[in-house]
């Protein structure tokens, strides 16, 4: 008998107080091979009672009918597919995670403005040969991860929601958010660029890259502190996280760090 009851104490914490949650991976921007089509036949299989989407609560109000959450304005993958689950699930909630006022952040730091010139002077550099050595071996590589994660867009659901993927990506972003931080750090040419932020100060393309590389832990982390927040509000619904596919490694991660109990499941497992 005390084995039994041993037994029952090492199952019934788990059954009582682990809670599933699917963070699915999506392209924003349809492709032959998954759309808006695609990501309402996962919903119909998954069948979440709450639905959280990568946008904070400004952006979302601009995307949802507030009261209604069913008149969406968007052409993403994301807003269309759940504005027609709802439509056939009206119980079904939708919400937002991300970091609040995101693009005010990055506007205020001058991340926005910079990105395009940033990224043309790297370019200029790498083609022109004028980079070291090592500096254009770590361009070189950064550039050939990117595109192989890019090439996922026009892959079938199931493999951007895979570890492979989770590894590349985070990978991919080691490269983008240290190595190649790095590197113009290295480069005087960034720090002789300058952009005017939104509060009207003056900040070279070498401080707004790594404003850019530090946001993207902050906003990570706090997109996974807001989703545990939710989990614990809604103990025994089913929640599905839509998010870009190259957030899910680190979504992932952070939230089993914050939380223990919660049962991370994929969308091909239902």
């Amino acid at each position: 008998m005390r084995g039994v009851i041993t037994l029952i104490a090492l199952i019934f914490p788990a059954y009582l107080f682990s809670q599933e949650l699917t963070i699915i991976g999506n392209a924003h921007v349809a492709s032959e091979s998954f759309n808006a089509d695609t990501l309402f036949t996962i919903l119909e299989k998954v069948k979440p009672d709450i639905i959280l989407l990568e946008l904070d609560s400004g952006l979302f109000s601009k995307t949802f009918d507030e009261k209604f959450g069913l008149k969406y304005k968007s052409k993403e993958n994301e807003p269309v597919a759940i504005a027609r689950y709802i439509e056939l699930h009206p119980l079904t909630i939708a919400s937002h995670f991300d970091y609040e006022n995101r693009d005010t952040y990055r506007l205020q730091h001058g991340i926005k403005q910079s990105q395009n010139l940033t990224g043309k002077l790297l370019d200029s550099l790498y083609r022109n040969k004028l980079l070291r050595k090592r500096q254009t071996k770590i361009v070189k590589k950064y550039y050939s991860l990117t595109e192989e994660l890019n090439s996922y867009a026009n892959k079938p659901a199931s493999e951007f929601n895979s570890s492979e993927l989770d590894k590349l990506a985070k990978r991919k972003q080691i490269y983008q958010h240290h190595k190649i931080r790095k590197v113009i750090n290295q480069r005087d040419e960034f720090s002789k660029l300058f952009v005017t932020t939104i509060l009207g100060t003056k900040v070279s393309v070498r401080n707004a890259y790594s404003s850019l590389s530090h946001f993207w832990d902050l906003r990570n982390k706090t997109m996974a502190k807001n989703i545990v927040a939710i989990v614990k509000q809604n103990p025994a619904k089913r929640i599905v996280v839509l998010t870009g596919f190259s957030h899910r490694y680190f979504l992932k991660r952070e939230i089993h760090s914050q939380y223990k109990r919660i049962k991370l499941r994929e969308f091909y497992e239902y």
